[in-house]
């Protein structure tokens, strides 16, 4: 009989402490994975924006909230619609942000910070939104490797024989591993989007409306190759939320078109203009005695 090409491997992990409530907290290879992905995604972002002349403030505040919301919503979207059981046995597992990640969950997450920070900061959407996706494409990617790693998202039993077979697994049979696939996936995504697609002067929204168009069907299709989840109305949750990401990229591709506010973003230039007028003004005052 062939075997699975792809071994199933357990990388080390550490248990660190077994606290109250919450339970074991362990070191694992996911936990340093999404951390370099974040600082990655952190230094594309702004190499992003330093190339479209975008406020760097605005930049990094906007980042730091949508990680906060993303990362938190991700969390919630993972254990309420895959794993309710594990919250009705202990609810704390909701504080748990390092115990399962949900990507769809984690787009809709930062959406909710990036909407309501850019709302407050009166900024149009488009641009900043191909920063955002631009640079944390890359660290969604290395997170997508962790899963793959500590295999978190095991996929449907196959035969052994299947090329995309993963096994033995801890109970003996071959399955897909989910988290791998979609790495595999979303590495061409991000080098062409980098190193191929024309980033410093597309027009905003081109690469956010890319990349749910590249996204979305994979992983439509790749949660039919999920273990069994609970099910609404015959499709899974990220099944819904990839059929809107679809839509979005339709629309930012192929229906929307460039409007003269698209650009009217807070500039860098602008900023740093602002700083030196003000750093002038301030010195040429007379200092009273």
């Amino acid at each position: 009989m062939l075997e699975a090409l792809i071994p199933y491997i357990k990388p080390p992990e550490k248990l660190i402490a077994d606290l109250p409530v919450i339970g074991p907290l362990k070191l694992q290879v996911f936990g340093p994975l999404v951390a370099v992905g974040v600082i990655l995604g952190y230094h594309r972002c702004l190499a992003f924006a330093k190339k479209r002349d975008m406020d760097e403030f605005v930049a990094r505040d906007l980042m730091f909230y949508i990680l906060i919301t993303g990362f938190v919503i991700s969390h919630w979207v993972s254990v309420l619609f895959y794993f309710p059981e594990d919250v009705a046995r202990n609810p704390a597992v909701l504080l748990m942000i390092w115990n399962g990640l949900s990507s769809v969950g984690g787009f809709f997450g930062a959406l909710v910070g990036f909407f309501w920070y850019l709302r407050k900061m009166k900024q149009p959407y488009l641009i900043w939104a191909d920063m955002l996706v631009f640079g944390l494409l890359v660290g969604f990617t290395l997170g997508r490797l962790g899963c793959a790693l500590v295999h978190d998202h095991p996929g449907a039993i196959v035969d052994p024989s299947h090329p995309l077979a993963v096994g033995p697994w801890p109970g003996g049979e071959y399955r897909f591993d989910n988290g791998l696939l979609e790495f595999m996936y979303l590495v061409p995504i991000v080098l062409f989007v980098h190193f191929v697609f024309n980033w410093a002067k597309s027009a905003p929204g081109r690469i956010a409306g890319l990349t749910c168009l590249l996204y979305a069907p994979f992983r439509f299709a790749l949660d039919f190759m999920r273990e069994k989840d609970k099910l609404y109305f015959g499709l899974t949750t990220a099944h819904y939320a990839t059929m809107i990401i679809l839509g979005i990229g339709v629309y930012l591709l192929f229906i929307r078109k460039p409007k003269p506010g698209d650009f009217a973003y807070a500039k860098d230039s602008e900023r740093i203009a602002r700083e030196r007028a003000e750093a002038e003004a301030k010195n040429a005052a007379p200092k009273s005695t």
